[in-house]
Formats: C-alpha cells, sequence, structure tokens
C-alpha cells in the first residue's frame, strides 16, 4: 500500500546468518536504497564472519542431537546465541554503528524435531516422508537490549529451510543483473512473464537453486541437492571414516585431516588430487547418492542434515575400495583415498546443479545489464555461497554447462559470495520492517 510505500527509505542495516555448521555467525552491513534509478538497491559496506565459541559450539551441537533439550537449557543457549549474535552486529558495524536503523536475524538452525520425518508419509513425496522442522534459537530481546537496535527476527519462520523464503531476496540483490528492471521499482509486483533470465544458486550446505524472470519474478526456488554438505563431512571426519591422502608424501594434508582441523576443502585442494570413482553400477558411490529419499521429493523441496548428513556420509564413503594396508605408520591398516572420495561427492554436487536445471527450470534465455559488461546472448547461472571459492566445484561446472549457459560467481557480478546470505536476510528485514511486498512473494512454483 501507499504507506507501506512511504515507508521505504534509504536505510543502513545489519543481517546476521549461521549456517548448520555452526562454525560462525555471518554479519553483513549494508545500505539499501529503493531507489528504482539505482543500479544495486543493496550494497554491502562490510562483512565480518565472526567465529563461534568452540564451549558454546560444543553446547549447541548437543542441542541438535537432542541432549539439551529441556526448556531450561534451551532458554539459557537462547540467551547466550542473542548475546553473541549482538556481539557479532556492534563488530560488524565498528564506528558505524549509530547508522544502523534494523538489525536482521535468523539466529541458529541448532535443533529438529525429528519424529514427524520418520513416520510421515504422504503420496506428495513419494513416500520420503517430510523434512524435519528447523528449529532457529537466538533471543531478539537480547540482541536489541545489547545494541539498542530496533531487530527484525519474525520475518523467517521456523521451517524457513523448507519455504523457500530467502529466493525473495534474491529478485532484489541480483536486480542489475536481468534484462528489464532498470526502470521497475523493485518492491513493486513484477509482471507475470514465465521465461527464465537467471538462475542463482547458493552453494551452502544444500544447494538452494531460484530462477528469476527477466523483470525479477520468482519461478522456482528449491534445493538442487547437497551442495558443501556431505564434501565438508567427509573432510572433517576424514579419520574416522579411514580416509588418508591419495599421495605418500603429503604430510602437511595428512597431519590436518588427522589433527580434525580441517572444516572444508579449501579451494578445492582436495578433489583436484583425486578421480572420480564410478565403480560397478550397483556399488557406484553417485548411484548410490541418486537414491537418497530427497530425490524422490517434488519441488519446492528442502533438505538438511537428515537427508545427507554422517550417516548418508558413512554409507557414501562405503562405497569405495579399500587400499593396500602399506604405505602409513600402523601396519594392516585399511585406508581409502580421501582425494578420490572428495572429487567424487563434489561431482555428484555438480551433477545436481545440472539436473536441477534441466528438469525444474528448463531454458535459461539470455539475460544480462549492459552496464554490467553482459551482451544477453547467454543463459547465466551466479553461485554464491562457499561454493563459489572451490575452484575445483566452478571448473566442473563450466564443463558440464552447455552451449550459451554461463557459470559466474556472485561476486564477479557485484555480490560477494560468502556474504550473499546474510545480505539477503538484511533485505528480507527492510521489507519486512516496511511493510512492503517483495518482487519474488508468492510467485515461487
Amino acid at each position: 500500500d501507499t504507506a507501506s510505500l512511504d515507508r521505504m527509505t534509504r536505510r543502513v542495516g545489519i543481517g546476521l546468518t549461521a549456517g548448520p555448521s555452526l562454525a560462525t555467525i555471518d554479519a553483513a552491513l549494508v545500505e539499501i536504497d529503493p531507489n528504482p534509478i539505482r543500479l544495486k538497491p543493496v550494497e554491502l559496506i562490510e562483512f565480518l564472519p565472526v567465529p563461534v565459541p568452540p564451549d558454546l559450539k560444543a553446547r549447541l551441537v548437543d542441542a541438535r542431537s537432542g541432549a539439551a533439550t529441556t526448556p531450561a537449557a534451551m532458554s539459557e543457549l537462547d540467551t547466550e546465541v542473542g548475546k553473541l549474535l549482538a556481539d557479532a552486529a556492534k563488530k560488524v558495524a565498528g564506528a558505524r554503528l549509530g547508522e544502523v536503523e534494523f538489525i536482521a536475524s535468523c539466529g541458529m538452525p541448532v535443533a529438529r524435531t525429528s519424529a514427524s520425518s520418520e513416520e510421515s508419509k504422504s503420496d506428495d513425496d513419494g513416500g520420503a516422508g517430510t523434512p524435519p522442522e528447523v528449529v532457529r534459537i537466538g533471543d531478539a530481546s537480547v540482541l536489541a537490549r545489547d545494541t539498542a537496535k530496533c531487530v527484525v527476527s519474525d520475518f523467517v519462520p521456523a521451517e524457513s529451510d523448507e519455504t523457500g523464503v530467502f529466493s525473495t531476496a534474491d529478485a532484489v540483490l541480483f536486480r542489475h543483473l536481468l534484462d528489464d528492471t532498470r526502470t521497475i521499482e523493485w518492491h513493486r509486483k513484477p509482471t507475470a512473464d514465465t521465461k527464465c533470465g537467471l538462475v542463482v544458486v547458493h552453494f551452502g550446505a544444500m544447494a538452494s537453486m531460484t530462477a528469476l524472470s527477466g523483470t525479477g519474478r520468482v519461478l522456482r526456488s528449491f534445493d538442487c541437492g547437497p551442495g558443501n554438505m556431505v564434501m565438508n563431512l567427509i573432510v572433517q571426519n576424514a579419520v574416522a571414516l579411514g580416509l588418508e591422502p591419495k599421495d605418500p608424501k603429503d604430510e602437511a594434508l595428512a597431519e590436518k585431516l588427522r589433527s580434525g582441523g580441517m572444516r572444508f576443502d579449501e579451494g578445492g585442494k582436495i578433489a583436484r588430487g583425486g578421480r572420480v570413482y564410478h565403480g560397478r553400477t550397483r556399488d557406484a558411490p553417485i548411484d548410490f547418492a541418486w537414491t537418497a529419499p530427497f530425490f524422490t521429493r517434488s519441488p519446492v523441496r528442502r533438505g538438511s542434515e537428515a537427508d545427507f548428513g554422517m550417516e548418508f556420509t558413512k554409507t557414501f564413503v562405503g562405497r569405495f575400495p579399500k587400499e593396500p594396508p602399506v604405505r602409513f605408520a600402523e601396519v594392516g591398516k585399511e585406508w581409502r583415498n580421501v582425494n578420490d572420495v572428495v572429487r567424487t561427492a563434489l561431482e555428484h554436487a555438480a551433477l545436481c546443479v545440472m539436473e536441477g536445471i534441466a528438469s525444474h527450470v528448463g531454458a535459461v534465455s539470455g539475460s544480462g545489464n549492459h552496464l554490467m559488461g553482459h551482451s544477453g546472448s547467454t543463459g547465466r547461472v551466479l553461485i554464491s555461497g562457499g561454493g563459489a571459492y572451490n575452484w575445483a566445484l566452478m571448473a566442473r561446472l563450466r564443463e558440464l554447462g552447455w552451449k550459451n549457459l554461463r557459470f559466474e560467481t556472485s561476486t564477479e557480478c557485484g555480490i560477494r559470495a560468502d556474504a550473499a546470505q546474510a545480505m539477503r536476510a538484511a533485505t528480507l528485514g527492510y521489507l519486512t520492517l516496511s511493510g512492503a511486498r517483495g518482487p519474488g512473494d508468492d510467485e515461487a512454483a
């Protein structure tokens, strides 16, 4: 309504998000300006990943496993996470805290209810069961008290990972890359076109795909596959999974794996040293991965650790052949090649992106703003999140992409890849605070 649009003025805000790894809180300080002549409505001022203290992280992991689900324990964690969120907001704002008008917090996803996921079956999901509910904690009142700022925390429902609510923000963040948006006020509902002009894939724990029309309409929003989750679990639990480097002289990698200090395959270095293991048809790891119940659900579908967590990862790794018990210190030790395992998991993740585009998006037409140096003759797929920094993954996606499909990182297009999720949160918080609809609301199919 008009009153809502009148409130849509330039604002400086903060977006706070955290992924299922519980390692950091991502904080983004942004400036949002709805002026239709502005090329980019959302500008990143500062981004800071704030580490979660080890003792708090351990308790959050316990809570996620159900070890601390009493009301008193969860209330205490809720308060502590709220204080940590406030600390992250103050750190990212620094001397500009006085300019901040709002903080949009998604909290931390730490607990899940699993009863329905085991018992609930439906015809719609092919008997795969309902994904467990995501529970986010982080007391907003504590955050507001410690920062003395307006806090928006109810724009993301508890089951947000299953609704694709973040797709609304993609139509705002990436409007400068679309053909027909330069003269459109981005907070208004776009025309009802159905031609896909841009695909955005947030490659976090899950690979979340959003298809946008040339006018910014959200055509599709769904999770297409496990993203970084399986690759990260392999690296983080290499010792427990019996994995060693392919190269016996790579003592540096061996030490990192044994110490448990690796959180992810930085730059895709481990994957680049391996080969895809195809195996026999019945035993092939990738063939097994495609049998996950997640892939029997029809979009809109959302995945979680319940789909591609440690249980899935152990079975996936178990499909690889054991190497001869030589080379390493422990006599008679059987081991598997970590490079091939990670490379194969990367291959499946890349194939999931291609399958998502082919099966659920279709043709991606040429899109692009001439001011951004793109002619619009090819379809564009943007990768944000941690996957954008995995050079082996980006190279493989570009190899798999068919003619006239161009894979780019969101950083190359003006949106810092690792800050994209926090920027999304800030954008949704802004829309909620202003009482306005986002351009993608109620459009995802």
